[in-house]
C-alpha cells in the first residue's frame, strides 16, 4: 500500500484542497491519502468555521481516505510545533510521502531545513521585534533569502520536523493555484478562492456565493458558522474575572502580557469586538497570530502541564475513513506506536483525553453539537 500524507485544516474544505488531492492522484493513482487535520481550533489560534466532523466528511467525500484529528494542544501552535505534531502522526501511521501547498514549489525545503535546523531561537530577545521577525532574519542569513510566505513557512517546518524525527518522508510541494493565502475577496472567472475569502462570505450570511468554490457546499446546510466573535463574550468574561496570577499559568503566557490582556478587556467599551481587543493588546513583540493563539489558550484554559502531557504521550483521533482507508487501518495497526483513538469513553474523558474533551465542550457552546462522547468515526463505505 502506498500511503501519502497531507497536513491540513480544511477551514472549510474548498476547491484548492480538492486540487491538492487531485495532484496526489495524478502521481499515485491508487494511493491511500491520510490527512492529519486540526480539530475545532486551528494553528493560528482561530476556531474552525464548522466543526471537525463536517470538515472530515467534506474531505472524505472528495478523495481523502483516512482523517486523523490532531489534538488541540498540538494544533494551536507556531508553525514548527504544529508541523512536528503532524509529521509525527503521519510518519508513525506509515506514510511515505507528504504533499503540501507552497507559494514557491521550486524551493528545496529539505536542503533549506539542513541549513537552518541549528538556529538557536533562545537568543531572540529584542524587544522591538517579534519572534517571527527575528526568525526570518536568521533564516535569511543561512539561506540567502527570506522564507516568509505562509505555506512556505509550513513547508520549511515540515522539512525540519522530517529531519528531527528521521522519518524520511519524501516532500512534494504543490504550487498554490490562483488565490493567495490572505485574499479577502472571491476571485471572478475561477473556481478557486482563499479560505479567508470564503469564510468572510459565510460569516456575512452570503453562503450561496461560495457554491462555486466549495465542492461540498451542501454539507454545510444547517450548520452554525463559528468565528472568534462567537467566543469573545466567553473570553472577555474569563479575562475580567481571572486573577493575573492565574493567567500567568496559562500555556504560552510570558513577558507579563497577562496584565495588558486583562487591562484592555476591562477598559474597552462594552460593545467592543474581539478584533478591537486584539488591536488594543498588540505590541511590537506580540504579533496578532501570537495573541490569537494565546487567547485560545486562555479561552480553553490550557496549562503548560496539559501540553507537556500530550508531548510525552501523543495520540490522534480517528474521525473517518473510506473502504480503502479501513483496509489501511487494519494493515498498519501492528506497526503504529502512537494510539489512534476511535471512540471516546467516559473513562477517557476523565483521564488522558480530558483536555480534548474540554475543548470540544467549549466549541459546543456555540455550535450546539456533541463533539466527542457517542461520536464514532465516519464510514464512507
Amino acid at each position: 500500500m502506498k500511503l501519502v500524507g497531507i497536513i491540513a485544516e480544511y477551514n472549510p474544505f474548498h476547491n484548492g484542497h480538492l486540487y491538492q488531492i487531485q495532484q496526489v492522484r495524478n502521481v499515485y493513482k491508487d494511493a491511500i491519502i491520510v490527512v492529519a487535520m486540526s480539530g475545532n481550533f486551528l494553528q493560528r489560534g482561530e476556531p474552525a468555521i464548522v466543526d471537525k466532523w463536517v470538515r472530515a466528511k467534506q474531505a472524505l467525500t472528495n478523495g481523502a481516505d483516512v482523517i486523523l484529528e490532531v489534538p488541540a494542544v498540538a494544533s494551536v501552535q507556531p508553525a514548527d510545533r504544529f508541523a512536528e505534531n503532524g509529521v509525527r502522526i503521519l510518519s508513525d501511521f506509515g506514510c511515505e510521502e507528504l504533499f503540501f501547498g507552497a507559494e514557491h514549489a521550486d524551493y528545496d525545503f529539505m536542503d533549506y531545513a539542513k541549513l537552518v535546523q541549528k538556529i538557536d531561537s533562545s537568543a531572540f530577545a529584542r524587544k522591538d521585534k517579534s519572534y517571527a521577525q527575528e526568525f526570518q532574519e536568521a533564516i535569511a542569513k543561512k539561506i540567502g533569502h527570506y522564507v516568509d510566505q505562509p505555506n512556505d513557512v509550513l513547508g520549511l517546518a515540515y522539512a525540519k520536523a522530517n529531519l528531527k524525527f528521521e522519518s524520511r518522508l519524501k516532500l512534494h510541494p504543490i504550487q498554490r493555484n490562483v488565490a493567495n493565502y490572505h485574499d479577502q475577496e472571491l476571485l471572478a472567472n475561477t473556481t478557486i478562492a482563499s479560505a479567508t475569502a470564503i469564510r468572510k462570505k459565510m460569516l456575512a450570511g452570503l453562503s450561496s456565493d461560495i457554491e462555486t468554490y466549495v465542492p461540498s457546499y451542501k454539507d454545510m446546510f444547517d450548520e452554525v458558522f463559528v468565528s472568534w466573535d462567537s467566543f469573545w463574550p466567553y473570553l472577555r468574561y474569563k479575562l475580567i474575572t481571572a486573577d493575573v496570577n492565574y493567567l500567568e499559568n496559562i500555556y504560552g503566557m510570558n513577558e507579563g502580557i497577562q496584565y495588558r490582556m486583562k487591562q484592555k478587556a476591562n477598559e474597552l467599551p462594552i460593545n467592543s469586538s474581539f478584533d478591537d481587543w486584539l488591536r488594543a493588546v498588540k505590541s511590537k513583540r506580540f504579533t496578532y497570530t501570537r495573541l490569537t493563539r494565546l487567547a485560545t489558550y486562555v479561552l480553553l484554559d490550557i496549562s503548560k502541564a496539559e501540553v507537556d502531557s500530550y508531548l510525552k504521550s501523543p495520540y490522534s483521533r480517528l474521525l473517518g475513513f473510506t473502504e480503502q482507508g479501513q483496509r489501511t487501518l487494519n494493515f498498519s495497526k501492528k506497526m503504529r506506536t502512537l494510539p489512534v483513538l476511535s471512540k471516546i469513553s467516559q473513562k477517557d474523558k476523565d483521564t488522558f483525553y480530558s483536555t480534548d474533551y474540554k475543548v470540544g465542550k467549549v466549541y459546543q457552546l456555540v455550535n450546539k453539537k456533541e463533539q466527542d462522547l457517542k461520536r464514532s468515526p465516519l464510514r464512507m463505505i
